[in-house]
């Protein structure tokens, strides 16, 4: 068991330890130390860098990860290291604080979001590149300011954060919150933001939140029952040149302008006597004082413009609503009332109002929705990968050599890299996604064993017809773990066949050939559309299977050539894999009744609304 001298004090840069084991893997040697300062990635922070040296070689520390209860230092060598030698281990500092500036930086956003909207449950957070906390719920993007602000207010109080190693009981009964799934091969620990309720914590942290330093809430994303809040925080050094004119605006300030617009025509419209339509002309059209604030919408930051967009057509609406009051009442057509002019019509209070229509989700997002609940309930975790994405992760890292037919230009999207490419191998060309399988070895890389997950993303490829689309949703589960069988793939099949597709429905396993997985399965269940039958009523063939069986996707073993494409090795652990298409999923549902998988695009309302 390594000693973690990172969970008991962030701010120490340099140790003096002793060697336990040192093996080359591959390119880069596996150092396991008595102790370590150095940060293993987890808890979405990621892994220190630095250097340990002895007086016979110095390795380079590349990435850090947890391997049970010890910490694998991936390094370059340079020399020698062997177990029982001395060494001094010193961790790129400039890394870690600002790594530690970013996590803590997430927790303080975690805090400000709970202020503003307590109703969201915490998922996880990726405080790295794009770092963002993930919810369960939704959150209007017009939040966004008032997170910031609070968010700042707690960096400016400059409060102290404190962590504890506590027990399990001792964690659930202080933390409001604690993850489903609490790591195995850690210490628990929770961290305390000045007087505010402890939070479970596994990171480095500041000491106190001024440390921090401004922080910006980018983006808020809110992709169906699940909401990402992005932030950023200021880097360390001398500050760039602004590249914004000298004539920019902030967006508080321009919203402050917009909503004074809005005060003068509430009351140009209750001293005015101009007709409704003359005030709209005045207040509305093309030469009124809104209208001139909006077109200097472009002084404003780009990321900062949806925003300030959504101030925009809220105040129109204001408008807009104000100007309907004061039409002229039925009782006299030819006459402009005035402010405080008696009004002779009535109407019924006690009649029903008129309910406005309600939307609800789109059929695809309901069934994404229904599938990650279904697989959260036997252990899966629901991830998210690029949908641009390297060669090397969509096929080469899927035991595909570069001559497969998969790999065409006529069946794949191939797309420019945005620059030239570096030295890395792996990292040449890009497609867009034509599966989830992709998202197989990124996971891997993590280190985190066992795996459960299920990615759901959108794919492309070119194909269309009454069962392809060019782009369409896929969901990719996929599980590795010691001793890992097709009993344990087709006991997921039958239970997802039974919770999704509901009784009467069968399932097959048919052999196949997929060069990521050996032996490989196709998976069929029978039609919605006939009843497994292949034929309709009135003896016509069905136009969507055509046999009694629609094909749902491939599954099977893990290839033992992908798991070491994902640093796993294949003689300890095994898994399985799937990927389904959602929408084809979507439409065997029963009662669906949907025979052209081209419908759920087509955006025809009266469609849609049937479910």
């Amino acid at each position: 068991m390594t000693d973690l001298i990172y969970l008991t004090d962030s701010y120490q840069k340099e140790l003096k330890t002793k060697v336990v084991s040192a093996e080359k893997r591959g390119n880069l040697w596996e150092v396991v130390l008595a102790s370590t300062v150095f940060y293993p990635e987890g808890g979405g922070q990621p892994s220190d860098r630095g250097t340990i040296t002895t007086k016979n070689g110095k390795a380079h520390v590349k990435h850090v990860r947890m391997k049970g209860e010890l910490v694998i230092h991936e390094c370059t060598l340079e020399g020698m290291l062997k177990p029982d030698d001395d060494v001094q281990c010193v961790i790129d500092w400039n890394l870690r604080y600002h790594n530690m500036r970013v996590h803590s930086a997430g927790h303080i956003v975690h805090e400000a979001i709970k202020k503003i909207s307590p109703s969201l449950l915490p998922k996880k957070g990726h405080h790295m590149d794009s770092a963002y906390i993930e919810y369960a719920g939704s959150l209007p993007i017009d939040k966004k300011y008032a997170i910031e602000q609070e968010s700042n207010t707690i960096v400016g109080d400059k409060l102290p954060l404190k962590t504890e190693l506590v027990t399990l009981a001792e964690l659930q009964r202080r933390s409001p919150w604690a993850p489903e799934h609490l790591p195995k091969n850690k210490p628990l620990r929770i961290l305390s933001i000045g007087d505010l309720a402890p939070i479970p914590d596994g990171g480095t942290q500041v000491k106190t939140s001024d440390e921090v330093g401004p922080i910006t809430i980018t983006n808020i994303d809110n992709a169906g029952d699940v909401v990402r809040v992005y932030y950023s925080i200021q880097t360390e050094g001398p500050k760039e040149a602004s590249i914004e004119s000298e004539n920019s605006m902030k967006a508080p300030a321009f919203i402050g302008l917009l909503l004074e617009a809005q005060q003068n025509a509430i009351r140009e419209m209750e001293t005015s006597d101009a007709s409704a339509f003359e005030l709209r002309l005045q207040l509305l059209g093309p030469k009124s004082e809104l209208t001139a604030l909006t077109r200097q919408m472009r002084q404003v930051p780009a990321a900062d413009r949806q925003q300030v967009g959504i101030v925009v057509n809220q105040v129109k609406k204001a408008i807009e609503e104000k100007l309907t009051e004061r039409k002229t009442p039925s009782s006299s057509p030819n006459k402009t009332p005035t402010i405080g002019t008696a009004r002779t019509d009535t109407f019924d209070v006690t009649m029903p109002g008129i309910r406005p229509p309600a939307g609800h989700l789109h059929i695809v997002s309901q069934a994404i929705m229904e599938i990650t609940r279904i697989f959260e309930r036997i252990g899966f975790t629901r991830v998210r990968y690029p949908e641009a994405d390297w060669d090397w992760y969509a096929f080469e890292s899927l035991n595909m050599p570069v001559n497969h037919p998969a790999r065409d230009e006529w069946e794949t999207f191939f797309i420019d890299y945005p620059g030239k490419p570096g030295k890395d191998p792996h990292k040449q060309k890009m497609v867009l996604t034509p599966h989830t399988s992709n998202g197989q070895v990124r996971e891997m890389e993590k280190g985190n064993l066992p795996i459960r997950m299920i990615n759901i993303a959108k794919c492309y490829r070119r194909q269309i017809d009454v069962s392809h689309t060019p782009m369409f949703h896929q969901f990719e589960g996929l599980y590795v773990d010691k001793n890992v069988s097709i009993a344990h793939l087709k006991g997921v099949f039958d239970y997802f066949a039974g919770a999704f597709f509901g009784p009467g429905r069968k399932t097959r396993l048919r052999p196949f050939h997929f060069q990521f997985t050996e032996p490989s399965f196709e998976v069929d269940i029978t039609c919605g559309i006939c009843n497994g039958t292949g034929i309709l009523a009135g003896g016509t063939k069905c136009r969507l299977c055509k046999s009694g069986w629609l094909e749902l996707g491939g599954s099977g073993m893990v290839h033992p050539n992908v798991l070491r494409n994902g640093g796993i090795d294949p003689d300890v652990y095994s898994g399985f894999a799937f990927g389904w298409g959602v929408e084809r999923t979507a439409m065997m549902k029963s009662g669906t009744q949907l025979d052209d998988i081209r419908l759920l695009y087509d955006n025809d309302v009266r469609f849609l609304e049937q479910f």
